[in-house]
């Protein structure tokens, strides 16, 4: 009873809920759908197979065939229910339920061979003209002769009578000119059948008026998918309207579909017109003109995906007009094939509008876009996406590495081609600089490079390569590069990624990243490696660097020493050319042929302008200036802006070689004035000498050796010119630092120069003391003559005085302190200990800040006589 119960209050439920009115209001019509609904079910006490539970039973069948290592039963048993698919019968499930429970233990008692039995005989073979003729041969010649199949009658023999009474009269041969080949055309024609060409008519929707206005005109789901596909390649439809001059795709409401409800079909063909929008958009922009190469190789690329598409509409379209096996027509399953075909196609529809603003301005915007998207869907483990932007990607990267290829392998710009990244600056400039002035990379209003961002890493070596072919073209070694040519690496999608069926695991842009780079290195490496070599054995990069080594930075002391003697000895005669280039230049090249070939020798030119006081302070040995001639390939290397810093260097050298000259002369003698002590004259001299030989050997040992060595070393890695130049800039860059001749080490520069000067002071106190007639020990009034003669006319041999307004003035007023040789010497002494002091906490305060250790080192072998604290000097 309870049973009964439910049932009937389940059918309340169902009737109330198909009629949608209250029983109150109309109880005779509700009593009677109430016994017909009970009436009906009474029919079906049973409820139906569960087609779902049957099919995880069957799942679960082969899950446990399988792990039990019955393989062969697990795949015979699934081929079987694919056949089982394509069968339609409403009692499907039942079948197999029944075969479920009729199974007896089927993975012990099931052989997969007894299969074989159920297999249907194959029919004999068709019989051939070969077995006919074997069995049956032909042997008379009349065989193939035509044969007269007519009923003989007496009309028959009158007729052949006639005809062999005409045969001999016509005794003449015919002709073909008495032939007739004309034939009657409606013997070509078929009869048609009317009941087709109605059908026809009427499967011609289009065409048929609506029945009454306001009415729709009704379609079946078949025609309004080959509607559909017609719409999405390109053509004119009913069902859809296509306004091509808007680029839009709408459906037309004048057809309907009958079985299903209006506003589901209504959503389901906007959707799909959407599509057919989007790729009709992309079809279009396809056949606008372009005249950047860039821009045709990308539209080349989309019609050839366009056409790809295109075929495989075909292919939706030929299951259901020629089906293989029965297919169930359905709008809902070709919007899922259709979506599932068109999703690269859409897109690219969106990539296409994205960046077709920006192509003007930048042409490969689209690489970017499409190496973003091919990045994308790797990462989204999207395999035919990743195929489709991949190969696409390098489709289009054809045209782009054509300019790279040429530029790489000539050295040669294509004319006004504003989409490469390189250009030439200035055509006429000169050799000299040839390698970082003619050339340079163009840059956007950003200071951005003007190329795709996933080239940019490898833009520089682009760029030297091109310049590197230049360089050997004017060194006379172009031909090099041809003959050593070899063949270039692919650059695709399978030499990139591989044809793995599954996505690439390493990044792509890793991937590019590397098969670009054998792409590259297979003409970087040739390019530079040729020039690194002429530069290195033809024109002796590294023999020019040890020459200037020697020249400017006293690698050989004893050989700088004579050079700056001769300059001393020179300055000191008072003779008032001693500053003539000629002379000097002579003289350098004489002292420097004894280390240097002949050959190097005469490429020194020594320059000179006289100093009004280099009596008084070292620094007017500034105006003294050495030269190389360099060839016109390392002056690319050792650019210009180096050499002001190996002249400044070259100046510190002679400063502090020029104190230890004086000191060494400046002893004192019996003759000087007994009420001056002698200790205190030793004790200057040995304080200067001990400061002018640690900063000497500071100079050449520490500064010089150790910062050549690394450059050296990191010269011979260098692979082109950029690195031997970096490398020589930073070189020099160190060199000022490190000998303290940077604008942040001013100040320590500053105290120690006036150390030096303090020794040029106190040497010329101790040669008037002893009474010396040389230049340096002139009496006041001859030195006021002498200057009084440049004044009146000799400014013409002097330069401008090197020395800056405040250190002059310093100079000044020490010397007028000095009234006497007594003070002149406790001058030198106060000044001494009031600059070493500075100079060394200075060391040491630039040295934590800038981590150099070489400055800790000075300021501790600096400090190393300095007093104790709290005891007095006696002097």
């Amino acid at each position: 009873m309870a049973q009964n119960a439910k049932i009937a209050g389940l059918t309340d439920e169902l009737v109330q809920s198909i009629l949608q009115f209250d029983p109150a209001t109309n109880k005779q019509t509700y009593k009677r759908a109430r016994e017909l609904a009970t009436r009906g079910l009474r029919g079906h006490q049973y409820a139906r197979t569960n087609q779902f539970d049957v099919r995880n039973s069957f799942a679960g069948l082969d899950e446990k065939c399988r792990i039990k290592d019955r393989d062969d039963l697990a795949d015979a048993l699934q081929l079987r229910l694919q056949k089982l698919e394509g069968i339609t019968n409403k009692f499907k499930p039942e079948f197999l339920s029944l075969l479920l429970q009729l199974s007896d233990r089927p993975l012990e008692n099931t052989r997969v061979e007894a299969l074989d039995l159920l297999k249907a005989p194959s029919p004999p073979p068709q019989l051939t003209w070969n077995e006919i003729l074997k069995e049956d041969p032909y042997s008379d010649e009349d065989i193939w002769k035509d044969i007269d199949y007519a009923i003989e009658s007496s009309g028959d023999e009158q007729t052949i009578s006639k005809q062999k009474k005409q045969k001999k009269q016509d005794l003449t041969p015919a002709t073909s000119v008495d032939e007739d080949d004309t034939y009657d055309p409606r013997s070509c024609i078929e009869a048609t059948s009317d009941a087709l060409l109605h059908d026809v008519e009427r499967a011609q929707f289009w065409s048929a008026p609506p029945s009454e206005d306001g009415f729709k005109t009704e379609i079946t789901e078949l025609q309004a998918m080959r509607e559909t596909l017609f719409m999405l390649a390109g053509l004119q439809t009913s069902l859809f309207v296509v306004d091509k001059t808007r680029s839009t795709v709408r459906v037309n409401a004048r057809f309907k579909l009958s079985h299903a409800i209006p506003a589901t079909i209504d959503h389901l063909l906007s959707q799909l017109a959407s599509i057919g929008k989007d790729v009709l958009r992309l079809r279009q922009w396809t056949k606008r003109p372009s005249t950047l190469p860039l821009v045709q190789t990308f539209e080349a690329a989309t019609r050839d995906r366009l056409s790809y598409y295109d075929a495989r509409l075909s292919q939706v379209q030929r299951r259901y007009l020629v089906p293989d096996s029965p297919i169930a027509v359905s709008l809902l399953t070709l919007y899922n094939d259709v979506r599932a075909e068109s999703e690269q196609i859409l897109r690219l529809s969106q990539i296409v509008s994205d960046v077709e603003p920006r192509l003007l301005v930048n042409p490969f915007s689209h690489l970017e876009e499409l190496f973003s998207q091919t990045t994308l869907a790797q990462m989204t483990l999207q395999k035919s996406n990743f195929d489709f932007f991949s190969t696409m990607l390098f489709d289009c990267l054809r045209t782009y590495l054509k300019p790279i290829r040429r530029w790489m392998e000539t050295g040669e710009l294509g004319a006004n081609d504003e989409t490469f990244f390189i250009f030439e600056n200035d055509s006429g400039s000169d050799v000299a600089s040839m390698w970082h002035d003619r050339y340079v990379l163009r840059r956007d209003a950003q200071n951005l490079l003007r190329s795709p961002s996933f080239l940019q890493p490898a833009a520089m070596k682009i760029f030297n390569t091109g310049k590197s072919v230049i360089f050997l073209k004017e060194l006379g070694y172009g031909h090099t590069l041809s003959n050593g040519a070899g063949s270039e690496p692919a650059l695709d999608h399978e030499s990139v990624c591989g044809n793995s069926n599954n996505v690439p695991l390493s990044p792509f842009p890793e991937l590019f990243d590397a098969g670009f780079e054998r792409w590259i290195r297979s003409k970087y490496s040739l390019a530079s490696a040729s020039l690194r070599a002429h530069l290195f054995d033809t024109q002796g990069l590294m023999r020019v660097l040890f020459i200037f080594e020697m020249l400017y930075l006293s690698s050989n002391g004893a050989v700088f020493e004579n050079f700056a003697n001769a300059i001393f000895a020179r300055m000191d005669s008072g003779h008032r050319g001693w500053s003539d280039r000629y002379m000097l230049t002579e003289v350098a090249r004489s002292i420097y042929s004894d280390v240097l070939p002949s050959v190097d020798a005469e490429k020194i030119v020594v320059r000179s302008t006289k100093s009004k006081d280099h009596e008084r302070s070292v620094k007017g040995l500034a105006a003294v200036s050495v030269d190389y001639s360099l060839h016109w390939s390392i002056q690319n290397i050792i650019q210009r802006s180096a050499m002001p810093i190996y002249q400044q260097f070259h100046a510190l050298l002679l400063q502090s070689y020029r104190a230890k000259y004086l000191l060494q002369r400046a002893r004192p003698t019996r003759s000087h004035h007994p009420s001056l002590s002698t200790n205190l004259i030793l004790k200057l001299q040995h304080r200067l000498t001990w400061f002018v030989d640690i900063l000497r050997s500071y100079y050449t040992e520490t500064v010089v050796a150790f910062t050549t060595a690394d450059m050296a070393s990191a010269m011979r890695k260098a692979e082109d010119i950029d690195q031997m130049a970096d490398i020589h800039v930073r070189y020099v860059a160190r060199l000022q630092e490190r000998a303290l001749l940077s604008g942040d080490l001013r100040p320590i520069h500053k105290a120690v120069v006036e150390v030096l000067d303090l020794s040029v002071l106190f040497a010329k106190t101790v040669a008037q003391l002893n009474g010396s007639k040389s230049r340096s020990a002139r009496p006041e009034a001859l030195r006021k003559s002498s200057k009084m003669e440049n004044e009146k006319g000799q400014e013409s041999d002097t330069a401008e005085d090197v020395l800056e307004g405040e250190e002059k003035e310093a100079i000044e007023k020490r010397h007028s302190l000095a009234r006497t040789p007594a003070d002149a010497l406790r001058t030198v002494d106060t000044e001494f200990t009031r600059l070493l002091p500075f100079i060394t906490a200075g060391l040491r305060s630039v040295g934590r800040v800038g981590a150099e250790p070489m400055w800790e080192q000075l300021a501790e072998r600096l400090e190393w006589e300095t007093p104790a604290r709290g005891q007095k000097d006696r002097h």
